[in-house]
């Protein structure tokens, strides 16, 4: 049964018109109740104790209340920038600390290689890889797409 907003009079399902005050009736679609859970985003619902993707609790045990679960979206263009400040910097902001570490390594030995000529070719190489792999996994972690925290060239796209 659905209530009329107008008088409260119960109606039977799919009236479109208050019998009591002739007003029309509006169905509101139910709100979905879902949380997100805090270690690996995954959308589950508001109830669950226990996120069915990665196994996280999300009750907290001191209060016995539900962690307030929220995903964060991380900005592409903040993580570019980061990049493109320091090398690998990009890559630690959407949370890929193992390639973000290793690209600052690679930069560094090619900093060191600019005695010779190919330091400057291969710390180009890797700043501008740098700055095109933190927008596209930031983008790709927005979309809920799993990104391996190891440089991968064959998954650019």
């Amino acid at each position: 049964m659905v209530a009329c907003k107008n008088c409260g009079c119960e109606l039977p399902q799919g009236a479109k018109f208050c019998r009591e005050c002739g007003s029309e009736v509006i169905e509101e679609e139910p709100v979905k109740e879902t949380k997100f859970c805090q270690n690996c985003g995954f959308e589950m619902p508001k109830s669950s104790k226990f996120c069915p993707e990665c196994g996280a609790s999300t009750v907290n045990p001191q209060t016995n209340n539900t962690y307030p679960l929220v995903k964060k979206n991380k900005s592409p263009g903040l993580a570019a920038i980061l990049s493109f400040l320091i090398v690998g910097l990009g890559q630690v902001y959407v949370g890929l600390t193992k390639k973000g570490i290793l690209l600052f390594i690679g930069a560094i030995i090619s900093g060191i290689l600019m005695l010779v000529f190919i330091g400057w070719i291969t710390w180009l190489l890797i700043w501008g890889y740098g700055i095109f792999d933190a927008y596209n996994s930031a983008e790709k972690i927005n979309q809920g797409i799993d990104v391996a925290d190891t440089i991968d060239f064959n998954n650019l796209f």
